[in-house]
């Protein structure tokens, strides 16, 4: 006998993270662990602290020179994080 209403495991922890509304918060941690690929292993390296608040990626970096450098290439960070990661997650980043 076969069963009416399956589906696979993948299709219901989907249905289970849009229900409980886990899909922005899973997309914010898939880009800030995208932050070391997109910008290299060395400016990831004097990243002391990155999170996502309000749609807005804030970066704390301990190089002057890196930040500029980042600062200049803002809006391209932006646009790329975004692709890399399947959406509008961020609409900004604070460079500190």
């Amino acid at each position: 006998m076969k069963r009416q209403n399956t589906s696979s495991l993948g299709e219901t922890i989907q249905l289970w993270i849009e229900s409980t509304k886990l899909r922005g918060q899973l997309n914010e941690k898939r880009l800030i662990a995208a932050w070391k690929p997109m910008v290299g292993d060395y400016m990831a390296s004097l990243t002391r602290e990155i999170y996502i608040k309000n749609r807005t990626l804030f970066v704390h970096i301990d190089s002057s020179v890196v930040r500029n450098e980042l600062l200049l290439a803002k809006p391209m960070l932006i646009k790329r994080l975004n692709d890399e990661n399947g959406g509008d997650i961020i609409d900004d980043i604070v460079i500190r």
